[in-house]
Order: structure tokens, then sequence, then C-alpha cells
């Protein structure tokens, strides 16, 4: 069986999330503490997917992550943070070794980051290592201050220095500065070490952003940018019309057509639905012509959207995900933050015995390719 070690500080939480997934029972789960402990499990263990906490004793989430691409280089990771989860403008965090989860989090959105990673070990999709662009946001979040030894397959090695989580200069193969800081940013494959940053390293060299150089944003801060959008009239407001969706079903097709193999992999898998809010379906894929799919799809979201006003009125966060399970198969509906964004829902049915937990992860990574085609 699959071993997934998760790494917390917080003896309760560590418990609870070892707890919840050893209930699950498809993989085996050890936990850890603290950094040193990390390393002694890693080094005696053969783990499939590592999970931890930006902030932990010992040695912080980075330096385990920075031991993970020189010892384990192809394992997938997940890391904690309270701070926020970045948003990648570029590509899909998900299809990445290093997977971002912000806390707080529901027992199953950690589950289906664990499956996305042992999927991706399953498909040899890992075998690109970790990203620097994964990487630069957590930098700025621990405010580190050091310097960044980088190695990368092919590419050679380059120095980055950070001063309290600001780029402030590089240095690759005689450059130094921008020109050298956005090549290393490119780099997949790494391998990191951090020191500390010498003292003749003061000037800052290095104008662009952190993040910018990551291609993304924060979630929270794109968030509250679409919210001063609406309210102020500004930019481009994002409708959210029960009435109204800004994906038509033409661009719909395509964008499910290009996405089509990942739901057809799935076992059990039997129709996959791109949804406007009222559940009128867009776009579809059906295996089984037997599946009133239209039926199912109004139903499932007068359904959902009880459980969003209950949710509501009983003070719980905004619902998520709707999993209906019956004699004949399993039924799911799910949002995502950037629902809000594109006023749709998708809907994905297994058989019974299917893989319903990776229907959800591959309907989960259908949002940001929705969102990419309405730019």
């Amino acid at each position: 069986m699959d071993k997934v070690l998760i790494v917390d500080s917080n003896a309760d939480f560590l418990k609870s999330l070892k707890d919840g997934l050893d209930k699950m029972h498809q993989f085996e789960v050890l936990v850890a503490s603290d950094g040193e402990e990390a390393v002694r499990l890693l080094s005696n263990e053969k783990v499939a997917v590592f999970v931890t906490d930006i902030n932990t004793p010992t040695f912080d989430g980075l330096e385990l992550l920075a031991f993970m691409t020189q010892e384990h280089p192809n394992t997938p990771c997940i890391v904690m943070t309270d701070y926020g989860k970045p948003w990648f403008r570029k590509r899909m965090d998900q299809q990445e070794v290093l997977y971002h989860l912000e806390k707080p989090f529901e027992i199953g959105a950690l589950a289906s980051a664990i499956f996305v990673g042992l999927n991706l070990r399953d498909e040899g999709m890992n075998y690109k290592g970790m990203t620097m662009a994964s990487i630069l946001p957590l930098i700025e979040i621990e405010q580190k201050t050091c310097r960044m030894e980088v190695k990368s397959a092919g590419k050679g090695k380059g120095y980055l220095y950070f001063d309290e989580g600001v780029l402030i200069d590089a240095h690759l193969k005689g450059r130094t500065g921008e020109k050298a800081a956005l090549a290393i940013s490119e780099w997949d494959r790494i391998a990191i070490k951090f020191s500390e940053l010498p003292r003749r390293r003061t000037r800052t060299r290095v104008k662009t952003h952190l993040m910018d150089m990551a291609g993304a944003t924060w979630m929270r801060e794109e968030t509250e940018a679409m919210s001063e959008d609406e309210s102020t009239g500004g930019g481009v407001v994002l409708e959210t019309s029960t009435s109204q969706t800004l994906l038509d079903e033409e661009t719909s097709r395509s964008i499910l057509l290009h996405s089509i193999d990942d739901f057809k992999s799935i076992k059990g898998y039997q129709a996959v639905a791109i949804l406007d809010a009222d559940g009128d379906i867009l776009a579809a894929d059906i295996l089984d012509e037997h599946i009133d799919l239209e039926r199912l799809a109004i139903g499932i979201s007068s359904i959902f959207s009880v459980s969003e006003e209950t949710a509501a009125q009983i003070g719980f966060d905004r619902s998520q995900a709707l999993t209906l399970h019956t004699r004949s198969g399993i039924v799911l509906l799910v949002t995502s933050e950037l629902e809000a964004a594109t006023g749709l829902r998708l809907m994905g049915v297994t058989t019974l015995d299917g893989n319903w937990f990776y229907m959800k992860v591959q309907l989960e990574n259908l949002f940001p390719k929705i969102v990419s085609g309405l730019a």
C-alpha cells in the first residue's frame, strides 16, 4: 500500500488528518511533528506523497521541500499554508509536483490533492520535478532572508538572493540581477539549497515582484480585486446571475473536448457535463445513453442550491461540492472559488465502484481551463 507522510506541529490537527484519511483505506498515513522526524522517516520509508505545513519546527517547510528536491525530486509534494493559495495565471498548479493547499480545508480537499499526486506518479507525469514558479510564492510567505542555490538538469546552477521575502539579486553564468532572476524563475526539475545571505548582497538589482516572476497572484487578493471591480464598476465585471453565464455552448464543448480523455480514463466513468447556474447543460459527454442527463443535472443543481442556503443559515462557509450515492451510481456536482466568476457548475457520474474521488479532482481541474477560455 502507498505511504503518505504528513508533517505538522499541531498534534490535534495532525491526528484529525490521519484519522480522516485512514477511514478511506486507500493508503497508509505516516505522521511527523517536526522536520527532523520527517527527514528520518523519509530516509527509512518509501513515501509516495509528501505533505507538510509551511511552518514546522527544526526545519521549516521550505527546508523540507529543499530536501525533497535533492533526495526525492520526483515525489509529489503538498504544502499547507495559512497565508493563502497562489493562483497561477499560465498553468494549473494541480498538474505540478508541488501542490498548494490553503488552511482551513476539508479532509476531502487533502484527499483529492493526494490522489492527484498518486496519479501523477502512476502516469509518469512527475518527471519534471519541482518548478521554480511553484516555490517562489513560499519565499514571500516565509519572508525568508537567504541565498538560494538552484540546480536544474541541462541548465546548470544559479543563485537567488532574498531579503525578508524580497528578491534583491541573482547570479547565473556571468549574468546578474533581473536577467539572471528571470531566467532561473523558468526552471523545472530543480534541486535547491538554502544558506545565509552574504553581507555584501545588500543592493537591490531586481525590479520584478516575486509573484509576477512566478506568474501568480494570491487567491485572496484576486478575490478582493474582483469584489472591488464589482462595487466600483472598474475593470471587467464577471456576472454571477443565474440567468446568464459568460461561457457559450460552443466554447464549453471545445473546453470539454480537450479534457475528455482525462475523464474517460477514470475507473467507472459514465458522464461529465458543464452546467450553468440553473442546471442547464452547456456541454456534455455520456457513456451510458440510458442516463437522463438533463433531468439529473437540473435535479442535482436544485439540491445543491438548497444545501447552499442551509449552509449559510447555520453559519457554514459556502458549499463546494455535493456527492450523491445511489444503488446505480455516484453523481458529483462541483463548484470552485472561481464559480462566482463564471456562473458555472460541473457534474460527473461514475458507476458505484468507480473512482469518484478522482472524478472530483478532474472536475476541479477543469475550472482553471474554463477561466482561461473566458480570458
